[in-house]
């Protein structure tokens, strides 16, 4: 995992580039910049880890550009898909604000550019940034809320394969 200059990316890529990131949506472009310098920025090669089950959640992240898989640990001890992010999802927020340790390993998918924002930074742009980081939490909570129906559509999934597979009374 290397650091990356938050302002040489935002140069290389543009202000249009995170205007498109869902999590980044309406947000100003002197606020998104203000977070990119203010956070660490870190490229993840393909399969790397970022994170581990069990360990302690004092950052979450946003996926700039590329792809990282949550694992969870299945039945048999294999690592089991739980979620798939993508540019523009944020993944560890949950954990973050719950103040629970991850319950995931995340491995980079590909190449990964991710920007780590710090429980500590979350709450300094809400302190000098209210309507920004309003914005920001609102994006945040689409995102969680977006994750909330697909997993309710897995479980009605899930539950009607289940129903076809027992036995009718």
């Amino acid at each position: 995992m290397q650091h990356i200059d938050g302002f040489e990316l935002w140069q290389r890529l543009g202000a249009a580039y995170f205007r498109e990131l869902s999590t980044f949506g309406a947000l100003q472009d002197d606020f998104l910049l203000k977070m990119l310098t203010s956070g660490r920025v870190l490229l993840l090669d393909r399969g790397e880890v970022l994170y581990s089950v069990g360990d302690r959640t004092a950052f979450f992240y946003i996926v700039l550009k590329g792809s990282i898989n949550n694992f969870i640990p299945g039945q048999d001890g294999a690592m089991v898909i739980s979620r798939h992010h993508e540019s523009g999802d944020d993944l560890g927020f949950v954990h973050m604000i719950s103040l629970s340790d991850r319950t995931a390993t995340a491995i980079a998918e590909e190449d990964t550019t991710i920007l780590e924002i710090s429980i500590e930074q979350f709450y300094q742009l809400h302190e000098e940034e209210p309507e920004a980081f309003g914005l920001l939490v609102f994006n945040l909570a689409r995102g969680m809320a977006r994750t909330i129906i697909r997993m309710a559509d897995k479980l009605a999934e899930l539950d009607k394969k289940l129903f076809q597979l027992s036995p009718r009374r």
